[in-house]
């Protein structure tokens, strides 16, 4: 493993999940990083931490308990997160997407351990583009955005939703190779028409009904303008809005932004593909 390049030390370095190498730190490195008597003394290497964790991740045998873990691991340690999923897909990725991202969403508030990605909502009007400048986020590829309110075929999960956003993230590291930071989950909190969620004491977004359309546009219009002001380059993917936005926001939006829907047109590309590619080797005519 190439020595850790950069200027953190002490608790800093062990508490940046990007920098951190944990136990894979060498002597040298704790030394010159002021982490001497932090770790236990043994040094591994990635694929002996990689083999730890898949042991630890395969003693759970709940799946949401599994979510938790790698959530865990992923605010800890972010290269040993994506190597651990890239060691045992057949493990890991029914539990960082489907169907176990679902669960995750619906306990949401009860299971949030760390801030991961940006919440936008109705108090920071006029202020959106000022939280993209001041966040971490300094040059970000891909974002993917939901407002929770048709979370898989759950219903209105509102800020819950924010788990979906997260987990089609790792996808587009693991199966894209987009560099872990240069990706962004967003929640728009919109509100939630979901009573008993709204009600509940762990819910952590607004306890409001769902912004009326005027609203609604008028953050999503902002947050849009602002992502191409400070990342012009970043592609926005809309993910699980309700059958009554989706559509509209595509032509509002797709002549003007980098932005695409995933499940009209992701599906509708992935279906067409199979479609071609069976039309190819079967040799049979399209007609």
């Amino acid at each position: 493993m190439c020595a850790a390049k950069t200027t953190e030390v002490g608790t800093s370095i062990l508490t940046n999940r990007y920098d951190n190498k944990g136990t894979a730190f060498t002597a040298e490195e704790r030394q010159a990083l002021a982490i001497r008597g932090r770790l236990p003394p043994r040094v591994e290497t990635l694929d002996e931490q990689v083999a730890r964790c898949l042991d630890q991740l395969r003693s759970f045998d709940k799946p949401i308990n599994k979510y938790q873990f790698l959530a865990t691991l992923h605010t800890a340690n972010t290269t040993l997160y994506y190597a651990l999923i890239l060691a045992s897909v057949e493990d890991t990725l029914p539990i960082i997407y489907t169907p176990t991202v679902g669960e995750a969403c619906q306990k949401f508030g009860n299971i949030f351990f760390r801030e991961r990605g940006m919440y936008i909502h109705s108090q920071y009007k006029g202020m959106i583009h000022e939280l993209l400048e001041e966040s971490c986020y300094k040059d970000v590829d891909v974002i993917v955005i939901t407002d929770g309110s048709r979370i898989l075929g759950l219903g209105d999960l509102g800020a819950n939703g924010m788990g979906i956003s997260i987990g089609k993230c790792s996808l587009y590291v693991v199966g894209g190779g987009v560099h872990p930071k240069r990706i962004l989950p967003v929640c728009l909190d919109a509100g939630t028409s979901n009573e008993s969620l709204r009600n509940s004491l762990h819910y952590l977004g607004t306890r409001t009904e769902r912004l009326p359309e005027e609203e609604f546009y008028g953050i999503l219009d902002e947050f849009m303008d602002a992502v191409k002001r400070v990342w012009p380059g970043a592609v926005v993917q809309f993910e699980d809005f309700s059958n009554n936005h989706c559509f509209d926001m595509l032509t509002r939006y797709q002549d003007k932004y980098r932005c695409f829907n995933d499940d009209i047109q992701g599906t509708g590309a992935v279906v067409s593909a199979g479609f071609l590619n069976a039309v190819r080797v079967t040799g049979k005519p399209v007609t």
